[in-house]
Parts: C-alpha cells; structure tokens; sequence
C-alpha cells in the first residue's frame, strides 16, 4: 500500500511540474501571440528585457509594461501584464459565450442563422463561421473564427 502511495505522489509530482513548466506566470494572452519565454528572450542574460527583447515576449506597449520605468522589464513586470490581459480575456470570453446561450433559443448548443441574427458580426459571417457545413454554427466554431480574424 505504501508503494502505491509513493508513485501516486510521485506521479503527481511530475505531472504537476510539467503542467507548469511552460508556463511562467504571462497568462494565455501573451503565450497566443509567441512560443518564447521570458528565459529565451532574455538575449544578455542579465534578468531583465530591454525594449527589443521583450517585444519577442508580448505585443503589449513597454511602456504600459515598466512599470518602475526603469526601461527594462524583470519577469514580475511581464507576469503583471500577463496576468492583466488573461483576466480581460476571460471577461470578454465568458461575456460572449453568454451572449451566444442567450441566442440559442432552443438551448442545442448551436445557432441557426436565424438564431444569429441578435449576434451581428456571427450572423454577418455566418457561412464563414459554419466549418462543417451543417447549417448550424457551434460556439467553438464561433470561437475558432473570431480569434482568426483578428
């Protein structure tokens, strides 16, 4: 029995490390845009990003990010900002799927063009939306399309 415990805690352990390993605080919004961490783009090693090098990191305006304005960013500045726009992220996504469960009148987990029509950018791109071409548009597939076309 306490075998089995010992791997189970180990296992979890592990999975635990590499659930975060590439993960070090920036927040989905920043991880979309690129795959480089704060370590790789920290080109001098000297713990902090320039300008340059933390444009490799995230899109957000320096400035908005240096908080101290000491013109470099130390991975606390970059995970604030990281932080930020995942929040913002999720605010806005959990808005729209919202939005999408109040349209769909019939609660099926899909609209109809009909449907769409409280929803205008989905019903304007409804056929674009529709990847499967069933007449119907899932939010995931509204997903998909609206984070494509930006």
């Amino acid at each position: 029995m306490k075998r089995i415990q010992t791997l189970m805690f180990a296992a979890m352990l592990t999975t635990a490390g590499t659930a975060f390993a590439d993960h070090d605080g920036m927040g989905k919004h920043c991880k979309m845009h690129t795959k480089v961490t704060f370590e790789q783009a920290d080109k001098d090693k000297d713990g902090t990003l320039d300008r340059e090098e933390a444009q490799l990191v995230c899109k957000e305006k320096f400035e908005v990010m240096d908080t101290d304005k000491d013109g470099t960013l130390t991975k606390e500045e970059l995970n604030v900002c990281g932080r930020k726009k995942h929040n913002e992220h999720d605010k806005l996504h959990e808005k729209r799927s919202k939005q999408f469960a109040a349209a769909d009148k019939d609660a099926d987990g899909t609209l109809t063009k009909d449907e769409a029509k409280s929803l205008k950018k989905v019903y304007k791109n409804f056929d674009a939306i529709d990847a499967d071409k069933d007449g119907t548009v899932s939010r995931d597939e509204v997903h998909d399309f609206m984070h494509k076309s930006k």
